[in-house]
């Protein structure tokens, strides 16, 4: 068995415009440890940005898959949680992440007043990669979400994101498979 497989983390992102809620994603890094923090990785997610199209006014929800080189100057991310290693080829993930549905406001799918949104896609998708045994680790997702909630509480309960930070540099990082603060 290879060692060093990638890792799947959850990243959770600051909304300005909503205070007290965050936008989901997934991201796929190389391992990382607390001696080598990996900069670089992949984030799965879906967006709904404003379109303009023939003078219609949308906001269609959207996959979409973009290299990061380098976390710690994405804006608006909180925290990396890694939550699973990923055991197929990195091409099987991205295979099984594009067929996970994406849902519009006026799909008929969308039963019993369910909302679909970020955080419901990554429930979905992390549900489907655990099922398709792309990854091993934490696929319960009201335990991961919890956790990870908790960690980004807990950072700003410390000031992390305060102007007067003093403390370490970077993204904050927990691994919750090794139970592990990479970055505090």
């Amino acid at each position: 068995m290879t060692r060093n497989k990638p890792r799947l983390e959850l990243a959770l992102y600051a909304r300005p415009k909503h205070p007290g809620t965050h936008h989901y994603a997934l991201f796929v890094s190389p391992k990382s440890t607390k001696s080598k923090v990996s900069a670089s990785s992949t984030k799965h997610h879906v967006k709904n940005t404003l379109q303009n199209i023939h003078g219609e006014l949308s906001q269609p929800w959207r996959y979409e898959c973009v290299a990061i080189p380098d976390c710690n100057v994405e804006q608006r991310l909180l925290a990396r949680v890694v939550i699973a290693k990923v055991v197929v080829p990195i091409g099987d993930l991205e295979k099984t992440l594009t067929a996970v549905p994406v849902y519009q406001e006026d799909d008929v799918e969308v039963v019993d007043g369910r909302v679909f949104s970020c955080r419901t896609w990554v429930r979905d998708a992390l549900e489907e990669l655990g099922k398709q045994g792309v990854i091993v680790g934490l696929t319960d997702w009201e335990h991961v979400q919890r956790r990870a909630l908790d960690y980004v509480e807990s950072k700003r309960k410390v000031g992390r994101w305060d102007v007067t930070w003093g403390g370490e540099r970077g993204v904050p990082m927990t691994d919750l498979l090794s139970g592990e603060e990479l970055i505090r």
